[in-house]
């Protein structure tokens, strides 16, 4: 009996995924010509045919949508197969697709890179940093091993290790005094302060577009349920797509929003940002890595997370005792 190889399988995944010969060669690395032999072949030995094709577009058949989850299971446990036989090797010395949310990624990297490249020199760390929802896609699919995220999320299918808890702060534009002359130069502190969550009710708050799990966040851990019981404009986006943009936002007066600890590091802030911690209880959003249930690298896995808490450790809250 003649049977589908894995490279056929990976074929017919990409084209699925892709519903586009040409950006599924591209994925694959390869002519048009060498997928298209392979699905040819592929549907040879099923005797069934995998896409509907025209001018246009390209639509899975019945018998394509039945095929799906079962190559995806297929290549899943060769991958599982490989990473068993190489056990022996040093741990994290093999290649790893990393995903990372935009709001983690250009505060934790700066930390995670340097120290994998000294303690894991071996390890082929490949980095993709999109939205949460399109990360977890691409886990499901085997096209990431593992991703870097916020909570909370719904993942039942994955399994998840959690870092640490990290705490939103209320930042709005300073109330800066004017300055004499021999004032001038000196940075002026302003006392320290506490917000209250009902302290929102009376601001504009930003938030970035939707798509980000970080405004969801926000909304869900400041009860920000209905914007009719909170400020003139609340929940308003303003097309930011980044933490550093709604920072530039809050300097230049447009209203007010809420960072996590790691976004509100001296360095990172522009000048005239008054930053608040809330009161008690705080509200939060909680940092983990999730990868695929029983995948032969879990331990790996296990490792690469206690070793980005290890490195991320400056930027983590303090503990409250």
């Amino acid at each position: 009996m003649k049977l589908p190889t894995a490279r056929q399988l990976q074929y017919f995944l990409a084209v699925a995924d892709a519903l586009s010969f040409s950006r599924a060669a591209e994925i694959c690395h390869i002519t048009q010509s060498t997928l298209s032999n392979g699905l040819s072949e592929l549907e040879s030995t099923l005797g069934k045919r995998l896409f509907n094709r025209d001018t246009r577009t390209v639509t899975l058949t019945p018998a394509g949508y039945e095929l799906i989850n079962p190559a995806r299971s297929i290549l899943e446990q060769l991958k599982n197969l490989v990473h068993l036989t190489q056990r022996h090797r040093a741990p994290l010395s093999s290649h790893l697709i990393l995903g990372i949310i935009p709001t983690i990624a250009p505060y934790l990297l700066p930390y995670i890179l340097p120290r994998q490249q000294t303690e894991f020199p071996e390890l082929d760390l490949q980095l993709k940093e999109d939205l949460t929802v399109r990360l977890l896609e691409n886990l499901q699919k085997g096209t990431v091993d593992a991703v870097l995220m916020a909570f909370p999320y719904d993942t039942p299918q994955f399994e998840r290790m959690d870092l640490w808890s990290e705490p939103f702060y209320l930042a709005k534009p300073a109330e800066i005094p004017v300055l004499t002359p021999t004032q001038k130069g000196k940075k002026r502190l302003l006392p320290q302060a506490f917000a209250q969550l009902d302290d929102l009710k009376h601001e504009t708050i930003l938030l970035l577009e939707d798509g980000h799990c970080l405004r969801d966040h926000v909304i869900s851990a400041c009860h920000l349920s209905s914007g009719k019981q909170f400020g003139q404009g609340m929940g308003r986006t303003l097309g930011a797509t980044s933490l550093q943009t709604l920072t530039q936002m809050v300097q230049h007066g447009y209203g007010a929003t809420l960072l996590p600890h790691m976004a509100i590091q001296p360095n990172l802030l522009p000048p005239d940002i008054a930053v608040m911690p809330f009161a008690a209880p705080q509200p939060s959003r909680q940092i983990g890595l999730v990868w695929r249930k029983n995948d032969a690298r879990a331990e790996e896995f296990a490792l690469l997370g206690r070793f980005i808490k290890q490195v991320c450790a400056p930027v983590m809250p303090p503990l409250i005792s």
